[in-house]
């Protein structure tokens, strides 16, 4: 690789593990479980650690897991590792994290080669600071583990097939397992859709067909075996009921053919998402359109090929299933991102943009915080806010300093850019995501109703979940089908009612008090009744 001085930053590799590192790994425990979804993963580390059973294990008593259980393999050998076998919140989503930083860091070594370190940088940092990027690298969710390992193997493969290597069948296995681990995930779609793309590259890039086609599918297919014993042995297991949920969620999501309607959206609903996601970069992507004209017309490079392939499969694939969420594009996300990265090297053509973008950044970096301040000391009807500690209120403050520091200096609006984006976004991570999120979550309700109940059984009704009261009482609640089976269990039993369960008999059997006004998982009152 050739490094000019424009090009080449030293430690630059360096710079990005830092502040990927310190963006996401301190500060995941700080905010409470207060959806439905990070529980809902947590919760099957849980019932592995409880049970031993690590093969296909029962959360709620009877729920199988949805999706294969790799990243739950990971949060619970961290528990057992790190937590004497208890899983948290910090733990939950540190597989996330993790998955997030490899995958920058492989995306860095990646457009160095192709583009020098200080691209690089660029393209790292734009990733990293993209909402549905940051998003999923700190949640307990599987999308991010999913992307990262679908996203490096192919880079990987995109290596394979452009630079001459020593020793590729090590390569070649990376990849495999890469894949792999992806489809142990969230299906096969983690290994059949990278391949489909990188295929599709190398086609564009005039390879062979038939060798490109017999190579992709052995990588493929050769990707399977592992999950495939993992899907044996777990049918063995949950028979007729495990197959009959694999297939609704791989093919039947896919298909529109579920049995309910998961997520169900129009076509142009992956486009809004997008929209939201890559902000705060979608403002200078709509700035850059007014530099249209200015563009030559010039060969893609190899990478800059691969970027349009990736983003452009992944997101018409995602627009063919009925069910969409904002979550399924991130594979798209990094190939984006390489666009975005470019538009702000383009000093010839986007120069005035990437000025008019600094001065947007600063401007919200100092308002930002201003308005954090404000609503601690404003009330505001249906907006609860946690108090936020002194000490955070220094990176509350960072944003302010970091727009400060470009209207002083408006040299290097990139690098201005880049620090001040970052800084938001360590503000958001420590202080205000706290603040705004933890007031929403059923942990200090679950420690009520345990109170409640003491030794007694926590029941709730089958047509709804409760997973994040469920992950607060360590998996201690169980479904019923009914209120006639909730009257068959013994006095001082806890039943957890959601708003709209039909409770005929209720007050015959139990006395009722309001429990919450807002559940995190339904955002619906929740009630909870006691057996006489």
């Amino acid at each position: 690789m050739t490094r000019s001085n424009d090009s080449y930053i030293p430690q630059a590799a360096m710079m990005v593990f830092i502040a990927s590192a310190v963006l996401l790994l301190p500060w995941l425990g700080e905010t409470l479980f207060n959806s439905k979804g990070e529980p809902r993963e947590a919760i099957v580390a849980v019932s592995m650690l409880k049970s031993g059973d690590w093969l296909l294990p029962l959360s709620y008593g009877a729920d199988m897991p949805f999706k294969p259980p790799f990243m739950a393999w990971i949060i619970a050998v961290f528990a057992w590792l790190f937590n004497g076998g208890v899983v948290n919140e910090y733990i939950s989503r540190l597989p996330s994290a993790l998955a997030a930083i490899a995958m920058l860091m492989a995306g860095y070594r990646w457009a160095e080669r192709t583009r020098g370190a200080r691209f690089a940088l660029v393209f790292s940092i734009v990733t990293l600071t993209c909402v549905e990027v940051f998003r999923a690298a700190v949640a307990c969710r599987l999308d991010m583990v999913l992307t990262a390992c679908m996203v490096t193997a192919m880079y990987m493969l995109f290596d394979l097939s452009e630079r001459k290597l020593k020793r590729k069948w090590l390569r070649y296995m990376a990849v495999i397992l890469l894949l792999s681990c992806a489809t142990m995930t969230k299906g096969p779609v983690g290994a059949l859709l990278p391949c489909f793309i990188v295929g599709v590259y190398r086609l564009l890039r005039r390879d062979s067909f038939f060798r490109t086609l017999f190579s992709m599918l052995a990588i493929a297919i050769a990707s399977l075996i592992i999950p495939a014993v993992w899907y044996y042995a777990a049918y063995l297991r949950g028979g007729d009921a495990f197959f009959d949920l694999m297939m609704e969620e791989n093919i039947g999501r896919l298909t529109g053919t579920m049995s309910y309607e998961s997520h169900v959206n129009p076509w142009y609903y992956n486009f809004m998402t997008l929209a939201a996601g890559l902000l705060p970069w979608t403002i200078l992507l709509v700035a850059a359109l007014t530099t249209v004209r200015r563009y030559r017309r010039k060969p893609l490079s190899p990478a800059a090929l691969m970027s349009v392939t990736a983003a452009v499969i992944t997101i018409g694939f995602y627009c063919i299933p009925a069910s969409k969420r904002s979550v399924y594009l991130l594979p798209a996300y990094p190939f984006i991102c390489y666009g975005i990265a470019s538009l702000l090297e383009d000093k010839a053509t986007t120069a005035r943009v990437v000025r008019f973008f600094a001065w947007f950044v600063a401007i919200l970096a100092v308002i930002a915080p201003m308005a954090v301040v404000t609503l601690q000391f404003v009330s505001i009807e249906g907006l609860v806010f946690e108090p936020i500690p002194w000490w955070r209120y220094i990176f509350v403050l960072l944003p302010l300093a970091a727009g400060i520091a470009w209207f002083a200096n408006r040299h290097s609006p990139v690098g201005h850019i880049l620090a001040t984006v970052w800084t938001i976004y360590l503000s958001y991570a420590v202080a205000i995501m706290p603040a705004i999120l933890n007031p929403n979550s059923d942990r200090d309700e679950a420690r009520r109703v345990e109170a409640i109940a003491g030794d007694n059984d926590i029941i709730s009704l089958h047509q709804t979940r409760f997973y994040t009261m469920n992950f607060y009482l360590d998996d201690r609640l169980r479904g019923v089908d009914g209120m006639d089976d909730a009257s068959k269990y013994p006095a001082g039993t806890v039943l957890l009612v959601p708003y709209q369960a039909d409770t005929t008999g209720l007050s015959e059997n139990f006395t009722y008090e309001l429990l919450t006004r807002r559940g995190s998982d339904y955002r619906r009152p929740v009630g909870v009744a006691i057996r006489k």
